[in-house]
């Protein structure tokens, strides 16, 4: 006896064109708001004011320092292969796209659960990405936020009189 198995895919672009400032905060919270639409984040309430990036500029210094920690937390290379796709074919000339998937059973497409942080979170979408969306959003704002952070904690010169 044989066990005949049809997988079926259902795939259907999701979500439209943004705007996002030109400051890291800003680029981070958007990278955080596609992650948290891609995986279910609906459970952590705490979130939802670190994913609306058009209000970047209401986060306090400190409230700064826990964006660059979640998004250490939820960094792309927790997702990539399982969430996350490198794929100039699936991003169609865009710079990222996501994808709502219906129904899933192969294994190389997506998960349908991810662990991050200890926590178990349900796979809604699917994001294909191209790399330089990936250092525009996420690698070079951490970077810049890092600078910036420790460059205000550091103390302020002293001047020297000769």
């Amino acid at each position: 006896m044989a066990l005949i198995q049809k997988d079926e895919i259902g795939v259907k672009e999701y979500g439209n064109e943004v705007t996002v400032a030109e400051n890291d905060v800003a680029k981070l919270m958007y990278y955080l708001n596609c992650v948290c639409r891609s995986v279910n984040c609906n459970d952590d309430r705490d979130l939802s004011r670190f994913i609306d990036y058009h209000n970047w500029a209401t986060l306090s210094r400190d409230d700064q320092k826990k964006l660059l920690a979640l998004c250490y937390t939820f960094s792309p290379d927790v997702f990539e292969d399982k969430v996350f796709f490198q794929s100039e074919t699936l991003c169609r000339g865009a710079p990222n796209r996501l994808y709502e998937i219906s129904q899933v059973r192969h294994q190389i497409l997506c998960v349908s659960n991810i662990v991050v942080a200890g926590r178990n979170r349900q796979v809604n979408k699917i994001m294909a990405y191209t790399m330089p969306w990936m250092h525009y959003v996420y690698l070079q704002p951490m970077k810049g936020l890092i600078e910036s952070l420790s460059e205000q904690e550091r103390p302020p010169q002293q001047r020297l009189r000769s």
